[in-house]
């Protein structure tokens, strides 16, 4: 074989090479054809999760989100829940309490991007599950824990109800939400990038109902209400009306696939 024969030769096996290449290429769009990861901060804690496209439309994300140990002290004041308190002169006029808001949620949304050839901008569609509990509180009282059986005639208020303490001096108790939460929201950025890393921007709200008032070891419907009538008004119209939680959301992407 001359020179000019094992050139074309060899020409004809690399176009070969190359046709065989695109057409075995995976489409960018498709289930599971590409796929990014995200990492982000924002109003539901530290997030992340893993997303792929349908189509130039649409696309599918599962992304889990731990809300960090936040916490705040405060004195609320120790109320009797029932008619006599004993004449204990031990019973603390206040106590020192920890509210939390520490909770990890799961979450399964749908994104649509109504001009995908022009612009990032999407609208987003899904739930939340887990993190029931938006606040927990936790309080001991040295005082308490000494009245032993007794302890449970007391307790702090939260809204209309009085969370009482346990015959150790310790109260726990907080706020609790729906557990499946659907959610709404928009924003700007791809789920998964054209290039290699993306930045994505997205705010909305998660549907979570009127909150509730738990206590730990005890049946809510038990719980006294022992508030005078104007604190307990105020409260309840704050807890009445916070059905829904804000979420802003900055986070980084990158595509893996």
């Amino acid at each position: 074989m001359n020179m000019r024969k094992m050139i074309l030769a060899i020409a004809v096996a690399c176009l070969s090479a190359v046709g065989v290449s695109a057409q075995s290429e995976k489409p960018f769009y498709g289930l599971g054809n590409r796929v990014g990861v995200g990492i982000g901060v924002g109003t539901e804690g530290i997030g992340i999760d893993a997303a792929t496209s349908f189509n130039k439309y649409f696309g599918v994300r599962l992304g889990l989100n731990i809300m960090p140990d936040i916490n705040l002290k405060t004195n609320v004041d120790v109320e009797s829940n029932v008619d006599t308190n004993y004449g204990s002169t031990n019973v603390p006029s206040e106590v020192e309490v920890k509210g939390s808001l520490k909770r990890t949620t799961v979450d399964l949304k749908f994104d649509c991007y109504p001009f995908p050839n022009a612009s990032s901008f999407f609208v987003t569609a899904g739930f939340s599950m887990g993190g029931s509990k938006l606040v927990k509180v936790t309080g001991h009282s040295d005082e308490l824990a000494n009245l032993r059986e007794q302890a449970e005639n007391y307790g702090i208020q939260i809204g209309d109800y009085n969370i009482p303490f346990n015959d150790n001096g310790d109260v726990e108790g907080g706020l609790k939400v729906n557990g499946f939460r659907p959610y709404l929201g928009l924003g700007f950025g791809r789920l998964v990038p054209k290039g290699r890393v993306g930045m994505r921007f997205e705010m909305g709200v998660q549907f979570h109902g009127k909150p509730k008032v738990y206590a730990e070891g005890v049946d809510t419907d038990d719980l006294l209400n022992q508030l005078d009538k104007e604190t307990s008004d105020d409260i309840s119209k704050i807890m009445d009306n916070f059905k829904v939680w804000p979420v802003l959301k900055l986070s980084i992407r990158g595509r893996i696939l």
